[in-house]
This record gives C-alpha cells, sequence and structure tokens, in this order.
C-alpha cells in the first residue's frame, strides 16, 4: 500500500510540474518556469508543435510523453481492482511489448516518413503504453521493497 501511494502522489506531483512550467509561464514567472522547461528537456524533445498547449504556453513534455505519464496514472488507478497490491510478480513479458509496438510504429512510421503520426496516434499510442507500465513498475517497486525490509530482518554475521 505504500508503494501504491507513494507512485500515485509522485505520479501526481510530475504531472503537476508538466503543467506548472506553462502555468508560471501565463503567470509571469518565467524564470521558474524556464527551470521547469529546463529540467524536462532531459526527457523530452519539447517541440511546440507536437505539445499540448496550456494556458497559451507549450506544456513541459510532448503531447506523446503526455500521454505516456497520464496513461501511467490511469493503470495506476485502475490497478487495484485487477491486481492485489502486495503482489510482486510481474505480468507476462509480451503483454508489455505488445503495448509498446503501436508506440513504436507510430514513431518510426514518422521519422522515416512512411506517414505523418498525428496528435490522436501519439495520443492514443501514449496512453496504451502508459496504462501497461504502470502494472510493471508497480509491482517491481513492490518487489524492492520486499527484498529491502528482507534484507533488514537478516540477522548480521558477527565477524
Amino acid at each position: 500500500m505504500i508503494v501504491y501511494a507513494a507512485l500515485i502522489t509522485l505520479s501526481l506531483a510530475w504531472i503537476a510540474l508538466i503543467l506548472a512550467a506553462p502555468g508560471l509561464m501565463a503567470e509571469r514567472h518565467p524564470l521558474a518556469s524556464a527551470t521547469l522547461y529546463q529540467g524536462f528537456s532531459a526527457a523530452c524533445h519539447q517541440i511546440p508543435e507536437r505539445s499540448f498547449y496550456f494556458r497559451g504556453y507549450p506544456m513541459a513534455v510532448c503531447s506523446r510523453c503526455a500521454s505516456i505519464y497520464a496513461g501511467f496514472v490511469v493503470g495506476l488507478l485502475f490497478y487495484p481492482f485487477t491486481r492485489d497490491l502486495r503482489e510482486d510478480s510481474f505480468p507476462p513479458r509480451w503483454i508489455l511489448i505488445a503495448a509498446a509496438i503501436p508506440t513504436v510504429i507510430d514513431f518510426a512510421g514518422g521519422v522515416l516518413g512512411l506517414f505523418t503520426n498525428t496528435f490522436l496516434s501519439r495520443s492514443l499510442t501514449g496512453i496504451l503504453f502508459g496504462v501497461v507500465v504502470a502494472f510493471y513498475v508497480t509491482p517491481g517497486l513492490v518487489s524492492a521493497l520486499n527484498d529491502w525490509r528482507a534484507a533488514l530482518a537478516k540477522p548480521k554475521a558477527n565477524c
């Protein structure tokens, strides 16, 4: 339950920061806004033509990245209805691969000039991938926490 609550909190804070960059610019706080945009530039290309706008300014990440993050939150919200929050086993790996394929095709098709991807294609493929990723990150962190607790509970050998 701790892992789940932390994931929800951190994910919502991440999205709030994505929205804060244009929000701060709209409120005439360019230094704070630029700091956030710069921080997110490590994770995203931030091409304005490929970004959703909030309060008249592009969000701190592109539409695909924003959709992946939003999808992740949606996946987290559905997670407890489909799996036990204490479960530390992963779903079959093929599900994650299958969820990534549409995003890869959409990205590669655009880069290779085979077709033009759109806000809709980037958003839908991003949401799908983000939802599924939540079902791998959550048990992964639960497993890491369980391993950490087990290591703390082991008696130390005397030297």
